[in-house]
C-alpha cells in the first residue's frame, strides 16, 4: 500500500523554499567581487532618484494625472542649485537601462535578467549596485514623466507626446487605475529599500561591529545579497510593467497585479528586517558612545585632582549662568565652587525617601552644623534624586521633600546627564536603597556607600572614606562601647568609672522584675558595682516599649532609654551586621581568648589547661572563622527578635569583653549564685558566670534565629554553634515595622 504525503505540508514546504532561497543567495554571491571595487557619489544619484519619482502615488485625481503633475518647485532648486548639475553615472547605467527595457521583449525571463545586471556590475558594493539599477529605470521614468508634465504648454515635449501616443494612453487612464496603483507601491517598495541598503553599508563602513557585538553582525552578506536580489528584480518587472502600460498597452503586461503586490510585500517584509538590524546598531553605537561617557566620568570620579570642582562638575554641568546646588535650609542657590575644601557626600535616592537612614542624617547633620568642633568635619551632604522619567507631579514631590531638608540639594535634578545616572547605578550599585556615595576634598570618590558607617558612627567616622571605616573596624571590640556608643549619656561616665554594665531587653515585664532585682542583689552580695539599662526589642511597637518603660522608671527597676534611641540602638545594631568588618580585621579567638582576655589566672593558662568551656553539645568555635564582634551582633539580634529576656553584660576594667546570654538561663545562673560564688572571687565576676551560664546551657539545643533586612550577605553562621545557617524569606507590612519611632 503506497504511503502518500499529505497535500499542504506547511513544514516541507518551508523547507523546500529555504532549500531554494540558500540556491539562490549562493548564486547571488557568486557574481560578487569584493576586491578592485568601483566607487561613485551614491547621496546626489539618490537625491536625483527621489526626485524622479516623487508624486508617484496613486491617491492623486485622475492618477495619471497625479503621476504626471509637478509636486514642488522646491525640488527642483535643491537639484539644481547645488554640484548635481555636473553628475556622471559610470556608463554601465546605460547598458543596464537597455537590458531591463528590453530583454523582456526578446522572450528573457526576469531571472536571468537580474543574475546578468549583477554579473555586470560586480564590481560595485552592494548598495552602489542598487543605485545603479534604480536610476537606470529612473532615467526612462523620469523622461516619460517630463514630457507628460510639459506637453500641454511645450510645442517640443507635445510632438515627443504625440510620438509616444500620450493622448491616447490618457483615454484609458480609469481602466489603468489598479494597475498604475500596484506599480506605484512596487516603486516606493524598491525606493525604499535603495535607502535602507545604503544606509546598512554606511553604518557598517563607518562602525566596526565585529568585535564587539554578534548581536549586530546577525545581518550577513547574505541578507543583503537576498536583499538586493529582490530589488532589482522588482526593478526589472517594473520596467516590463511599466513598458506595457504606456508603451504597447494594459492588455500586454506580462505580470498580473497580484504578481506586483505580492513582489512589493516580499521586498517590504525583507526591507522591515534590515530596518530591524539598523536600529540594533544605532543602539549600539549609542550604547557605545554612552559607554565611552560613562568610562570617563569614572575616571574622573575616582581620581584624585586639585579640588573637588572638577567632580563635581561633571557631575552637575555648572555653567556660569546657573548655580548647581540648592541651600535647602537657606533657600538659595549655591555654588558648587562653595565646596572646594569639603568632603562631599552625595545621598542618592529616589523620591521614597523617608527612610531609618534619611532620619539617622538628619539627626546627625545639624550635630555637626552645632558642633563646636566643626572645624574639623568639613563635609556637605548633596541630595541627589534618581528618578528615571520626571514628570510635572515628581517635580512638585521633590520640591516637598527638598523643603523639608537641612542640608543641600541639586537644583534642578531632572537635567543631570543619563551617564551619570548609570554611574550611580552601575559603579555605586543604587537600586532603590538610599546609598551615601562620598567624595573627597580632592573630588575622588572613596566610599560607594557610607550609610553603614554614618548610622554606626556618625561624625567620628569622617572623613567617611574605606580607610576610615578600616581603621574603625580596626580600633573596635567586643566592649559596650562598640554596643551602645553614643546612646545613652551615662554610659561614658559608667565606662570610664569601670563600672559593671548590664544592657538587657525584652517585652516580658515579670522576667525584667525577676532579672533586675536578682541581678542587683547578687552584685552586691558580690560587692561589684553594676548598672543596668534597657534597650527593648528590635521591631519592637511603641505603646508595648513605652508601657514597659514606664513600669521600670515607676518601680526603679533601672535606667531606660528613650523611644528613640531604642529605635536608633537596634537599627543601628543591623547596621552594624550589614557592615560586617573587612577581610583581614577579623579577630582569630582562641577558647582562652574568648571570655577572659585580661584575667590574670588565666593570662597563663594555654588551651590544653584551660577549663572546659564547651558550648552546648560540645560545639566549639573555630579559631579560624570565629569573629567576636559579628558573632555577638547576631546573638543580640537574635534575642531582640523575639520577646523574651535577654541581657549582655560588661566586666568592667577587670573584663571589659561583652557577654551575650539568654534571659531565662541568665536568671537561673544568677539565682544559682552560690555555685559559683567562688569562682568568682578566683576568676571574676563575669568569667565565672559565663562559665557558669554555658554549663547550664549545655545540654539545651539553644541555636538562634535572627531577622535581617534584606541584605547582600552571603551567608551567615550562627553565633552558637557556628554552623551555617538557613536563609529564610519573611514578608511584613510596613505596620508591622515598629516604624523605628521617627513618626511621632
Amino acid at each position: 500500500m503506497a504511503i502518500t504525503q499529505p497535500k499542504g505540508d506547511e513544514a516541507s514546504n518551508r523547507s523546500m523554499s529555504s532549500y531554494y532561497e540558500g540556491v539562490l543567495i549562493d548564486e547571488v554571491l557568486e557574481t560578487h567581487d569584493d576586491y578592485d571595487k568601483l566607487a561613485f557619489p551614491l547621496k546626489p544619484v539618490l537625491d536625483i532618484i527621489e526626485l524622479i519619482f516623487g508624486g508617484a502615488t496613486a491617491e492623486f485625481p485622475g492618477v495619471i494625472q497625479g503621476l504626471l503633475s509637478q509636486e514642488d518647485g522646491d525640488d527642483h532648486k535643491a537639484v539644481y542649485s547645488g554640484p548635481h548639475d555636473r553628475l556622471e553615472l559610470p556608463r554601465v547605467t546605460t547598458a543596464i537601462s537597455d537590458m531591463i527595457f528590453c530583454d523582456w521583449l526578446d522572450g528573457g525571463d526576469a531571472h536571468k535578467t537580474t543574475m546578468d545586471i549583477l554579473h555586470m556590475i560586480k564590481h560595485y558594493n552592494w548598495d552602489a549596485k542598487l543605485v545603479l539599477v534604480v536610476a537606470a529605470f529612473a532615467m526612462n521614468f523620469g523622461g516619460f514623466r517630463l514630457v507628460a508634465q510639459l506637453h500641454f504648454t511645450n510645442p517640443l515635449a507635445k510632438a515627443v507626446a504625440l510620438l509616444k501616443k500620450l493622448p491616447e494612453m490618457l483615454e484609458f487612464s480609469g481602466n489603468m487605475k489598479p494597475k498604475l496603483k500596484v506599480l506605484f507601491v512596487l516603486i516606493k517598495a524598491i525606493l525604499d529599500m535603495v535607502k535602507t541598503i545604503v544606509e546598512l553599508c554606511e553604518l557598517f563602513c563607518k562602525e566596526d561591529f565585529t568585535a564587539e557585538s554578534p548581536e549586530v553582525i546577525a545581518t550577513s552578506s547574505a541578507d543583503v545579497a537576498i536583499a538586493v536580489y529582490w530589488t532589482i528584480r522588482g526593478t526589472v518587472d517594473c520596467a516590463s510593467q511599466f513598458v506595457g502600460l504606456i508603451g504597447i498597452g494594459p492588455n500586454y503586461l506580462l505580470l498580473e497585479t497580484w504578481d506586483v503586490a505580492s513582489l512589493a510585500h516580499k521586498l517590504e517584509k525583507i526591507r522591515s528586517q534590515l530596518v530591524h538590524q539598523i536600529n540594533v546598531c544605532y543602539r549600539f553605537i549609542e550604547k557605545k558612545k554612552d559607554d565611552e561617557i560613562l568610562d570617563g566620568i569614572a575616571r574622573v570620579l575616582e581620581s584624585s585632582h586639585i579640588d573637588n570642582s572638577k567632580s563635581l562638575n561633571i557631575l552637575f554641568h555648572e555653567n556660569g549662568h546657573q548655580q548647581a546646588l540648592f541651600d535647602c535650609l537657606h533657600q538659595n542657590l549655591v555654588s558648587i565652587k562653595d565646596l572646594r575644601g569639603k568632603v562631599v557626600g552625595l545621598y542618592i535616592t529616589d523620591l521614597d525617601i523617608v527612610t531609618e537612614d534619611y532620619l539617622i542624617l538628619q539627626q546627625m547633620y545639624p550635630e555637626m552644623l552645632d558642633d563646636q568642633r566643626r572645624i574639623e568635619y568639613q563635609y556637605e551632604i548633596v541630595w541627589v534624586p534618581v528618578v528615571d522619567h520626571w514628570t510635572n507631579r515628581k517635580d512638585r514631590q521633590f520640591e516637598s521633600l527638598r523643603d523639608q531638608m537641612e542640608w543641600l540639594s541639586v537644583n534642578r535634578p531632572s537635567e543631570i546627564a543619563s551617564q551619570v545616572i548609570r554611574y550611580f547605578r552601575e559603579r555605586c550599585n543604587f537600586v532603590k536603597k538610599p546609598i551615601l556615595v562620598v567624595m573627597d576634598t580632592e573630588g575622588k570618590i572613596v566610599h560607594k556607600d557610607a550609610i553603614q558607617m554614618f548610622c554606626i558612627w556618625g561624625n567620628q567616622a569622617y572623613p567617611f572614606s574605606l580607610d576610615k571605616e578600616t581603621s574603625l573596624w580596626q580600633k573596635m571590640s567586643w566592649t559596650v562601647s562598640l554596643l551602645a556608643e553614643g546612646i545613652d549619656q551615662y554610659l561614658p561616665d559608667w565606662i570610664q568609672e569601670g563600672k559593671h554594665i548590664c544592657l538587657y531587653g525584652g517585652e516580658d515585664i515579670e522576667w525584667i522584675r525577676k532579672f533586675t532585682r536578682t541581678a542587683k542583689g547578687v552584685a552586691l552580695g558580690s560587692g561589684i558595682d553594676l548598672e543596668m539599662l534597657y534597650v527593648g526589642k528590635d521591631r519592637a511597637r511603641e505603646r508595648v516599649v513605652r508601657k514597659i518603660a514606664n513600669a521600670i522608671q515607676r518601680e526603679k527597676l533601672s535606667k531606660v532609654l528613650g523611644w528613640k534611641l531604642i529605635s536608633y540602638f537596634w537599627l543601628r545594631m543591623e547596621k552594624m551586621c550589614i557592615s560586617e568588618p573587612p577581610e583581614g580585621i577579623t579577630e582569630e579567638l582562641t577558647k582562652s581568648e574568648l571570655f577572659v582576655p585580661t584575667d590574670p589566672v588565666f593570662a597563663a593558662m594555654t588551651d590544653e589547661t584551660m577549663p572546659d568551656f564547651s558550648l552546648p553539645n560540645d560545639r566549639v568555635f573555630s579559631a579560624q572563622t570565629y569573629n567576636p564582634i559579628f558573632s555577638g551582633i547576631i546573638k543580640i539580634l537574635s534575642f531582640g527578635s523575639s520577646s523574651k529576656g535577654w541581657a549582655a553584660i560588661s566586666g568592667g576594667s577587670e573584663n571589659p569583653l561583652l557577654f551575650e546570654a539568654d534571659g531565662e538561663a541568665l536568671l537561673k545562673a544568677l539565682t544559682e549564685h552560690e555555685k559559683w560564688k567562688q569562682s568568682a572571687e578566683n576568676y571574676g565576676f563575669v568569667t565565672a558566670l559565663a562559665r557558669y551560664y554555658h554549663e547550664l546551657c549545655n545540654d539545651l539545643p539553644h541555636c538562634i534565629n535572627v531577622i535581617l533586612p534584606n541584605t547582600q550577605l552571603k551567608g551567615i553562621s550562627c553565633a552558637v554553634c557556628n554552623n551555617p545557617m538557613d536563609k529564610m524569606v519573611m514578608y511584613s507590612c510596613c505596620t508591622d515595622r515598629a516604624s523605628y519611632g521617627y513618626y511621632d
